[in-house]
């Protein structure tokens, strides 16, 4: 999803909005990879004791979120390129003609918080804050959610998706802190924290780019990034591998807990031999 803070301006009619292949590309490249995760996550919590506020819930709920905003992300983003390639512009307005794209830009909008929530809940719960702390920033999210859906609804459209960025921000920075709670030594603790950096690099990325990287054409001189493989397309890519590297590091985490509880049951077990058995 390429949010306010990192919208190139294009074309006439769609100003202020990226219509590159590349930037809804990488977005569904976020959808797979999120989406993909998430199910793992939850089938790794088969035969485990199931917790609404555990580690693995709170991965896969992020994962979730985090592909349902980028996979609607990716679905704006193509359906103004569709509108381009027809010759026709987008508005933005709602129940205008060529305004259907705000739909999926409201549920990218209203999804994406909630998946900076999430993130921050699994750093959380990967450090052994307590629910409290997970409790907290979940109803923040939840209230940034609703501010962005009000926007969007409201004819703000364009303003929308700034508080969002400046959300996952906070949130990636908090994580990288809660992460090493229980010590630098803690199983998964350095691929956590390693995903949330790559994930505010992304941010940085679109929140730093030069103006010029939001022109097109001869109007892109000084912008360090390729027009056909934007900030925004390398953003999308920082996403997935913070995806990636936070589910190793909380697998990793997952894993170790789960055999030190097996050989806490093995080891107060009375043994058969003393009892006859």
């Amino acid at each position: 999803m390429a949010e306010a803070s990192a919208r190139r301006l294009y074309e006439s009619g769609f100003e202020g909005w990226d219509i590159q292949q590349a930037t809804y590309l990488t977005d569904y490249l976020v959808m797979t990879i999120s989406i993909a995760l998430a199910l793992l996550a939850y089938d790794a919590m088969r035969g485990s004791e199931f917790g609404l506020w555990g580690l693995l819930t709170q991965f896969g709920l992020f994962a979730l979120f985090e592909g349902v905003a980028y996979g609607f992300g990716g679905i704006t983003h193509h359906m103004l390129d569709t509108y381009f390639e027809r010759g026709e512009p987008m508005d933005r307005s709602w129940g205008h003609p060529n305004s259907e794209w705000m739909f999926a830009w409201l549920m990218a909008v209203v999804c994406a918080p909630l998946a900076s929530s999430c993130c921050a809940g699994c750093a959380f719960a990967f450090g052994e804050l307590g629910i409290g702390w997970i409790k907290v920033v979940k109803v923040c999210g939840a209230i940034v959610s609703v501010f962005e859906g009000y926007l969007v609804f409201s004819d703000q459209v364009d303003s929308s998706g700034t508080v969002a960025v400046y959300w996952a921000v906070i949130t990636s920075l908090l994580s990288c802190c809660a992460c090493f709670s229980r010590g630098s030594r803690q199983a998964g603790v350095w691929q956590v924290f390693i995903g949330n950096v790559v994930r505010l690099a992304g941010f940085f990325i679109i929140i730093f780019a030069p103006a010029s990287c939001r022109s097109a054409g001869g109007s892109r001189v000084g912008c360090p990034y390729p027009e056909k493989f934007n900030h925004n397309a390398i953003y999308h890519c920082c996403i997935a591998a913070s995806v990636v590297l936070i589910y190793v590091g909380v697998m990793d985490k997952f894993k170790l807990d789960r055999e030190n509880a097996y050989n806490l049951v093995m080891r107060r077990k009375p043994d058969s031999r003393m009892c006859g058995c």
